[in-house]
């Protein structure tokens, strides 16, 4: 029967596919618009829409089923009082109620329990009708738009299986549609499988959404990657190559019932659970409390069916539940994984029930600080990773420690935006669902990345970015076993310059789990482009950069290179410290932030150590001031000089994110004055964390000249309160290079002194037979008689 509320609601029949294939007729409220405005003075932006047929289009929650009722923000002092709200019927709108302020929905009697308790309390929402019929306006005006965007607005579950259906439709050769099972209510619960060429037992990665009904939010992310993999497919060859190579499974809502009674007539737009009938008042188990690993082990549980973290009458009971863990556990080769909730901008890893670390933390750990800086390179969103016990409640029965206890999957819950509840908690304004799909979607390339390298390759020092013309560059390599024994004699450098074919060579093994690559000397202007890879005993093989050859290292070609100052942060070369700040000074070291609060989790150019602010973990950061870091006098008299850096800037964490700067600043006259090269931030993708490497000619900085007084200086400020600022220096280089072909004088190969001499007969002899490229002239490769004629050519001076 059609619920009809004290707004005069209208109704609208909207499909729901059902597992049999057949449609269920569901009633849907959508609201008349002139009559909402009438009563809550919305104004004339909504009388414009008049009773718009949009609107019987867009299934939306019922303002008049939250008559009466508002989202206070309740001090509880403690866990006592905490259960005494929930047994008098009040309800939590946090994750898990706990001690302290958090939000509650309450009625009148609600509200007269706490008044009457002389709890602490404030208005978050005071006219929930009013602010429900609000979003429903936004959401309307949004879907009035000509070619709606589908991350515009939130989508129904009819709305997702169209998209799903979509997918199947125009990528058959990617997209294999799944069918998992199905719910309480009997509706299907849909994915799809993603892989470019057959099923070849490749390694398997899923994101799932939408355990918990009301966080919107997560299936809008989870579809989004989906389609952003299948969108880029044909024009990104980095997302054509992760596909070849890993299984993406991606099944956008668990807890179909529950999601669909967040927009129904007369149901929840804040349901947690499913909508099991527990024979009694209240219906519903809560999914991520029903899951086998420490079930019904106290943290954060319920057994109380009207509980919104009820565990349910027994583990695994819920078909929801059932079918997801069926599945996974069919499927075999499922490395990794995502459930993504909302809200918190959380990175919450295994095990959830405990702060004992599990035996696979330091990679847990790892890939949760790297997801952590994916999305942070987006739109500076700081979403912190860690073990849930520690930076959020310990739960037990979820789906975060399943799939590790079970199969070993590292599997993760990401809460997303927004950061904090208040108005915004569970029902977000449209306009969070792109960026906060498209910041995610970094992570889940970072996830998928770390599957497909179960072998590592690691170059301790980094790539070379310079080469010679004349003589090899070699640098070391170190290969692990992530899961797959390498084959020896596999390990392989592929090269090429001027954008030819690649070139392979074989790395030199030196023993364990440490190699030698040697690049040749190549042409000037050439642009030598490479990349290095190894075979695996399991079928597998690794790369770096992993999208290789899609993904290449580069470099530049130099034939001489003055270096006047080169500080890989092991030693204190003569750098001054200084500013006005109360806390933050720069200090030498190892990193010992561990990549959260802004820190960086290591140096930049792989020595080590380098220069950071406040080098401790814990809260401490950049306060009330600058701290500046100035570099020792160096000579740039002879001009041609290049400044080159790797710096890091962490400004968007704390009560005032995005509003701090961090400067750099050269000088020609030692420090009586000086010239701004940079400043970066307040907001921006580098004033997010990350290393970034900044060169500049200081022969183009206007009003800086070439002098025996330089020096360069770098300053963290934190001028505005609240806001947690940190920031590092690593790699500072001040060189000049040139690149000239000997191509004038070929038998100079000796010393490249210019003069083709006996010396250059004595060296090239000293080779004759081999194959070094240095001494093989003509490039036939072999060092013979006719580079020998060569030199005897070339003889005297160039």
């Amino acid at each position: 029967m059609a619920h009809t509320g004290l707004l005069g609601s209208k109704q609208a029949v909207v499909p729901d596919v059902l597992a049999s294939g057949t449609h269920e007729e569901r009633v849907v409220t959508t609201f008349n618009i002139q009559r909402l405005a009438g009563l809550f003075g919305l104004g004339a932006a909504v009388l414009a829409l008049g009773t718009s047929t949009v609107a019987h289009e867009i299934p939306m929650p019922d303002p008049a089923d939250y008559q009466g009722k508002k989202i206070v923000e309740i001090d509880v002092p403690d866990s006592e009082i905490v259960q005494m709200l929930l047994d008098e019927g009040l309800r939590s709108l946090s994750c898990t109620p706990v001690e302290g302020p958090s939000p509650w929905l309450l009625d009148e009697e609600g509200l007269t329990l706490i008044e009457g308790l002389g709890l602490t309390h404030r208005d978050i929402v005071a006219d929930l009708p009013k602010f429900t019929a609000q979003q429903n306006q936004e959401r309307v005006a949004i879907r009035q738009q000509r070619g709606l965007d589908f991350y515009a607005d939130f989508r129904t579950l009819d709305e997702f299986n169209a998209k799903l259906d979509e997918f199947e439709t125009s990528y058959p050769d990617l997209v294999t549609p799944i069918v998992i099972g199905t719910s309480h209510e009997g509706r299907q619960i849909r994915g799809v499988v993603i892989r470019s060429g057959e099923d070849n037992g490749r390694p398997a990665v899923l994101f799932n959404g939408c355990q918990h009904a009301r966080e919107w939010i997560s299936p809008m992310t989870t579809i989004y990657i989906a389609d952003t993999l299948l969108s880029q497919y044909a024009v990104n060859p980095a997302i054509a190559a992760r596909l070849q190579q890993v299984e993406v499974i991606v099944i956008p809502v668990v807890n179909p019932d529950g999601y669909v009674f967040t927009y129904a007539s007369g149901g929840d737009r804040y349901w947690r659970k499913n909508r099991r009938d527990n024979s009694g008042s209240c219906e519903g188990v809560d999914l991520n409390r029903n899951w086998g690993s420490d079930w019904n082990g106290g943290q954060s549980t319920s057994n109380d069916p009207c509980s919104d973290v009820y565990v349910g009458p027994a583990s695994m009971s819920e078909p929801e539940v059932d079918a997801l863990a069926v599945y996974c556990q069919n499927h075999g080769n499922i490395r990794a994984q995502v459930d993504f909730h909302a809200f918190s901008e959380l990175i919450l890893e295994p095990r959830g029930y405990t702060t004992t670390p599990p035996p696979d933390y330091d990679e847990l750990n790892s890939l949760g600080i790297d997801m952590s800086q994916a999305i942070q390179s987006v739109y500076g969103q700081n979403y912190t990773a860690g073990n849930p016990c520690n930076i959020l409640y310990c739960a037990s029965g979820t789906l975060i420690d399943w799939p590790y206890d079970t199969y070993g999957s590292l599997s993760y819950c990401i809460e997303l935006r927004p950061s904090s509840g208040g108005i915004g908690g569970f029902a977000p304004p449209p306009s969070e669902i792109r960026p906060c799909a498209e910041e995610n979607f970094e992570a889940v390339l970072v996830m998928i990345d770390h599957v497909l390298n179960t072998m590592s390759i690691d170059i301790p020092g980094g790539a070379p970015s310079v080469v010679s013309n004349a003589d090899s560059t070699t640098f070391s390599v170190q290969i692990s076993n992530d899961g797959e024994e390498p084959i020896p004699g596999t390990a392989r450098l592929h090269y090429r310059s001027s954008g030819g074919a690649f070139t392979e060579t074989a790395l030199d093994w030196l023993g364990g789990a440490n190699y030698q690559a040697t690049l040749p000397a190549f042409d000037c202007g050439s642009n030598p482009e490479f990349f290095l890879s190894v075979q695996g005993n399991a079928g597998g093989e690794a790369r770096l950069p992993v999208a290789a050859p899609t993904e290449v290292f580069e470099a530049i070609v130099i034939s001489d290179q003055e270096i006047v100052f080169d500080d890989n942060g092991e030693t204190d070369l003569g750098w001054t410290t200084s500013g006005s700040a109360v806390d933050g000074p720069w200090d030498l070291g190892v990193p010992a932030g561990g990549g959260d609060r802004g820190d960086p989790p290591a140096d930049a150019d792989g020595s080590g150590s380098c220069w950071l602010t406040d080098n401790v973990d814990g809260n401490s950061d950049v306060d009330d001031g600058q701290v500046i870091l100035t570099s020792p006098i160096l000579d740039t008299s002879d001009g041609g000089f290049t400044l080159a850096y790797w710096r890091w800037f962490s400004n968007v964490a704390g009560g005032a994110p995005n509003e701090d700067v961090f400067t750099v600043q050269a000088s020609d006259d030692n420090g009586a004055s000086w010239i701004t090269l940079e400043v970066v931030g307040p907001t921006g993708q580098e004033a997010a964390g990350g290393w970034y490497r900044v060169e500049f000619q200081l022969d183009d900085v206007t009003g800086l000249d070439p002098s025996s007084t330089f020096r360069v200086r770098f300053i963290a400020e934190d001028i505005n309160s609240g806001s947690v600022v940190e920031a590092g220096v690593d790699g500072v280089l001040l060189s000049k290079s040139e690149c000239v072909d000997d191509e004038d004088c070929p038998g100079d190969v000796a010393g490249d002194d210019g003069v083709v001499n006996v010396e250059d007969v004595l060296a090239l002899l000293a080779a004759f037979g081999g194959t070094d490229p240095d001494f093989d002239i003509d490039g036939n490769g072999t060092v013979d008689v006719n580079d020998i004629l060569i030199v005897i050519a070339s003889w005297g001076e160039c």
